[in-house]
C-alpha cells in the first residue's frame, strides 16, 4: 500500500512540474505584456515560389525581408517638418488627421529599407486599429499618458524616443528634428529578444507580380465604375496639408504635391511619387483626449466599411472598403464585391472625411 501510494504521489508531482515548466515557458514568451489577438490572413512563406512582398506586389531578394516585423513610422506633416526624409523607400503609407484639420503619415516599412526617416512624431488612438492587422514595431517621439496606456493595452509593440534608436537634427528646430532609421529600429527589435516571423497579409490585391491572392489577381479589373482620372485633388480643410498627385505615364506614378509645391524627399532630392493612391472616406468621433492647445483628438473610425475611390494607373475605381475588425486588413472591393488590383508599387492611403472628398479629372 506505501508503495502504491508513493507511486501516485510521483507521478502526480511529475505531472505537476510539466504544468508549471509549461507556465514558465509561456511568461517567458509574452513577458507581462497582455495577450494579443491573432491577426487574420497570417500567411507562411512559399519557399517554391518567388518572394512577392504583399504589401507592393513586389518580388525582393528574399523571404527573409518579409518575415521581419514591419516598421510603422509616425512622420510629421508641419510645413516646418517639409522636406520630410524616408517617405519615398515606404512600402505603404497611410495619411490620417490630427488636431486643427492637420495631417501625420504612418510609413510602413517591411522589405524597404531607409537610413533616414522623419521628422517622428507622437501616437494617435487612431494608430492602434490603423495598424493592428500588420503587428507592426509602432515607431513614435511619444504621445500624451492616454494614448500610450491604450497602446500598451492593445499589446501592440512601440517605441518613443530615445538616444540609441533615434537622433536630433541639429539643424532642425525641435520637434521637427527628431530621426531614426530601419537599421537601428531593426537593431532594437533584436536587442529586445523579437522572434516575429511570418509573412503578413495586406488585403491589398495587385495586377501583376503576386499580391494576396484574390479573384481578379494578375489582370486589370473591367468595371463599370472605372473610368480615366490623371488628376487628383484632396482639399484637407488645413489648406497647409492640401494633397494633389498628377498621374505620369512615363513612370506609372502618381506625383505628389503639397499645397501645390512638389513634395520631395530630403535626403535624397526626389520626388515622392506612389504608384497607387487610395482615398478611404471614413468618419470620425471624439476621443476626449486633447492636445496643449486644447483641440481634441480625432478618433478615426476605419473598422467597418465605406465608399473609396482607388486610383491606379492612370484610372479610379469606384468602390467599398471593408474591414471587419482590429485584426483584419482592409479590403478594397469593386461593385461587384472583387478586389480592385493595384500596380505594383507604393500605395498611399488617404483616411478622409465625405466633406473633405477628393476631386479628380
Amino acid at each position: 500500500m506505501r508503495m502504491q501510494r508513493f507511486a501516485w504521489w510521483k507521478s502526480t508531482l511529475a505531472g505537476m512540474s510539466v504544468i508549471l515548466l509549461l507556465l514558465a515557458a509561456t511568461v517567458g514568451l509574452y513577458g507581462c505584456s497582455p495577450a494579443r489577438s491573432s491577426r487574420e490572413g497570417e500567411q507562411a512563406p512559399k519557399p517554391n515560389e518567388p518572394p512577392v512582398n504583399p504589401l507592393t506586389g513586389e518580388e525582393v531578394s528574399s523571404w527573409d525581408l518579409l518575415t521581419r516585423r514591419p516598421l510603422a513610422v509616425k512622420v510629421e506633416n508641419d510645413p516646418k517638418a517639409r522636406p520630410q526624409s524616408g517617405i519615398i523607400d515606404a512600402d505603404l503609407v497611410y495619411e490620417e488627421l490630427v488636431e486643427g484639420g492637420v495631417t501625420r503619415f504612418i510609413c510602413v516599412y517591411l522589405s524597404r529599407d531607409s537610413q533616414v526617416i522623419g521628422p517622428t512624431r507622437s501616437a494617435r488612438p487612431s494608430d492602434i486599429d490603423i495598424t493592428f492587422y500588420l503587428d507592426p514595431l509602432l515607431i513614435c517621439s511619444g504621445g500624451a499618458s492616454q494614448v500610450i496606456s491604450m497602446v500598451k493595452a492593445a499589446g501592440l509593440r512601440y517605441i518613443s524616443e530615445d538616444s540609441v534608436h533615434f537622433w536630433r537634427d541639429r539643424t532642425r528646430k525641435i520637434p521637427h528634428n527628431l530621426y531614426t532609421s530601419t537599421a537601428l529600429l531593426r537593431q532594437y527589435l533584436t536587442e529586445t529578444g523579437d522572434t516575429y516571423n511570418k509573412l503578413p497579409q495586406s488585403g491589398l490585391v495587385f495586377t501583376s507580380g503576386g499580391g494576396d491572392s484574390g479573384e481578379g489577381e494578375g489582370e486589370e479589373a473591367q468595371s463599370a465604375s472605372q473610368s480615366q482620372a490623371t488628376s487628383i485633388n484632396i482639399p484637407y480643410k488645413a489648406t497647409i496639408c492640401a494633397a494633389s498627385y498628377q498621374y505620369d505615364a512615363s513612370t506609372d506614378t502618381y506625383l505628389r504635391s503639397i499645397n501645390g509645391v512638389p513634395h520631395t524627399d530630403l535626403t535624397t532630392g526626389k520626388r515622392v511619387a506612389p504608384r497607387n493612391v487610395i482615398v478611404q472616406f471614413i468618419t470620425v468621433t471624439g476621443s476626449g483626449i486633447y492636445d496643449v492647445t486644447g483641440a481634441e483628438t480625432p478618433n478615426l473610425q476605419v473598422i467597418g466599411s465605406g465608399k473609396c475611390l482607388v486610383f491606379t494607373g492612370g484610372k479610379v475605381y469606384h468602390g467599398t472598403w471593408k474591414k471587419a475588425n482590429r485584426n483584419s486588413p482592409t479590403r478594397f472591393l469593386d461593385e461587384n464585391g472583387r478586389d480592385i488590383p493595384l500596380h505594383p508599387g507604393q500605395t498611399w492611403i488617404h483616411l478622409v472625411t465625405e466633406d473633405i472628398g477628393a476631386v479628380y479629372k
